[in-house]
């Protein structure tokens, strides 16, 4: 299998960020945003736990491939500069190592994904983050 462009992750971790700039800018709308949901502070606050739950997830999942295929090449260059041996050393310096490591990153962009959408109805239907009672 022949490895993706690096290019791919880092389209991936600009759009993490560009979430993540979306995030800081509903934090800072914040009240502004309620005559949206008709003054109803409660459904307002459901909707940016929600939101807030959703984006984020979509943000980890997002910056996964760059992270993980970051932390396998850096590992690799420490390995090889330090010249080290053993078993451990031998399968980080394989040349297969970063086609696995880009494998196991979006293997765990979509698991994030997943799980940020399961968190995110799960907030939405007061299960995960429930409300001051």
């Amino acid at each position: 299998m022949e490895p993706l462009p690096s290019s791919n992750e880092g389209r991936l971790l600009l759009a993490a960020f560009l979430v993540l700039l979306i995030l800081i800018g509903l934090s800072i709308l914040g009240e502004r945003t309620l005559p949206l949901f008709g003054g109803d502070r409660e459904l307002a606050k459901r909707v940016y736990k929600t939101l807030y739950v959703g984006l984020g997830g979509g943000m980890l999942g997002l910056a996964a491939p760059a992270l993980v295929t970051g932390f396998v090449d850096r590992l690799r260059a420490l390995f090889a500069r330090i010249d080290a041996k053993g078993a451990v050393a031998d399968a980080i310096l394989r040349d297969r190592t970063l086609d696995q490591a880009q494998t196991a990153g979006f293997t765990l962009m979509a698991l994030f994904a997943l799980a940020a959408m399961v968190a995110a109805a799960l907030v939405w239907a007061g299960i995960l983050w429930p409300g001051e009672r």
